[in-house]
């Protein structure tokens, strides 16, 4: 399995960390702490560490599972580990090959202390530089934007989530099989990987209207809660067909709206549909998030949430879709997100009311050179509960 980040980002990668002073970057992907960064640099799967030596401009993967890194893996060197009797040793002769005495080592967020102390014990001359702003923002920003191959990917993910919606319909509208939110998770979760999905894209989230107002609801909270209650209800669920997962919202009406009902749906339903429009008008990402939360507001309600972000090898990519910060304390640190080609977005806004139900619409949008262009097509349904 080729990387999936490019030559042109790649190199991109090497000139950013080189003007940060860094000689090495260091990732981990482990049970203890994933890290779909070395997945996107190299291909490999999971549970491998990985150095991205700048001055060479070379990665360096020390995997797990060495005959697996050398078949679905792209990088310059793979450490077999057992060379070296482990990984403490394979560590050790990476640094020793490096030109500078005092090697400095940048670290992401998250990263677990135990594989940062192995480094500052067995390589004591190591500074270790724990900058999260430059380090994940760099890395946040390659991936929000997606090469052909990976749009290529998200297409097998989105074939089987506009397959599921129209699945979903029929049997939701037929009451025929699904009877409590649990029901419809299970459906959809066997249902995607017969239809050819590699894994789901995150456990599902199902509400009846008794729930929906809560924003995620995991079915397995109520597991015999019936779905076919009046008032609002969803699901959301992820595909991942191969490696990229689709991330969609299908909101249900069931039985007959009362007037607030009919509020909440027609507005969220005209916050999506203007806030793609406004895609082709903008050039910043918060200028479309904007869109929606105007038109909620004006309803009197609030959007609890952002109204979307990226997808792709992780259900939360960047970028995120939301308003211009108010506050001053925000406002320093923050700075407009451009509008780019290759990024794939979710649209989602919601209203959530608990003596209704929530309802959220969400489509996964992929914008061109020419505009938006909507992936998914989940829409709302009605249910007659007669």
């Amino acid at each position: 399995m080729a990387r999936f980040i490019s030559q042109e980002k790649l190199d991109k990668l090497y000139d950013s960390l080189h003007t940060h002073n860094l000689d090495f970057l260091f990732l981990t992907d482990s049970e203890a702490h994933r890290d779909v960064n070395v997945k996107y640099l190299t291909g490999h799967p999971e549970d491998a560490s990985l150095f991205v030596d700048i001055k060479n401009r070379q990665t360096i993967l020390i995997p797990w599972d060495y005959q697996l890194a050398r078949i679905t893996s792209e990088a310059d060197r793979i450490v077999n580990m057992a060379d070296y009797q482990g990984l403490i040793a394979a560590t050790i002769e990476v640094f020793s090959e490096s030109s500078s005495s005092t090697p400095k080592v940048g670290i992401p967020r998250g990263i677990p202390y135990d594989s940062v102390h192995l480094i500052t014990e067995k390589v004591p001359n190591t500074e270790i530089i724990y900058n999260p702003l430059i380090i994940d923002s760099l890395l946040a920003d390659l991936r929000s934007t997606k090469s052909e191959h990976e749009i290529t990917l998200m297409q097998k993910s989105v074939d089987i989530s506009n397959q599921l919606v129209k699945e979903i319909e029929e049997i939701i509208i037929t009451q025929s099989k699904i009877k409590t939110e649990m029901d419809l998770a299970i459906f959809v979760e066997s249902r995607m990987r017969e239809l050819g999905a590699f894994a789901v894209g995150f456990e599902s989230l199902v509400a009846s209207s008794a729930r929906s107002w809560q924003i995620h609801t995991y079915p397995r909270a109520d597991p015999k809660q019936s779905m076919y209650q009046k008032g609002l209800a969803l699901i959301d669920f992820g595909v991942q067909a191969v490696d990229l997962t689709s991330d969609v919202t299908l909101p249900f009406i069931m039985g007959p709206m009362n007037d607030k009902m009919k509020t909440i749906v027609e507005t969220v339903k005209s916050a999506h549909d203007n806030s793609i429009d406004a895609i082709s008008e903008s050039q910043y990402l918060h200028e479309v998030a904007e869109v929606a939360y105007n038109i909620i507001e004006k309803q009197g309600y609030q959007m609890p949430h952002s109204l979307g972000h990226g997808i792709g090898l992780t259900v939360h990519d960047a970028p995120l879709l939301r308003k211009e910060p108010t506050h001053e304390s925000m406002l320093k640190y923050w700075t407009p997100t451009p509008i780019e080609e290759g990024m794939i977005v979710t649209i989602e806004p919601g209203i959530y009311e608990k003596d209704v139900g929530g309802f959220r619409l969400e489509n996964d949008v992929l914008i061109t050179r020419n505009g938006p262009k909507v992936l998914t097509n989940a829409e709302p349904i009605f249910i007659d509960l007669n």
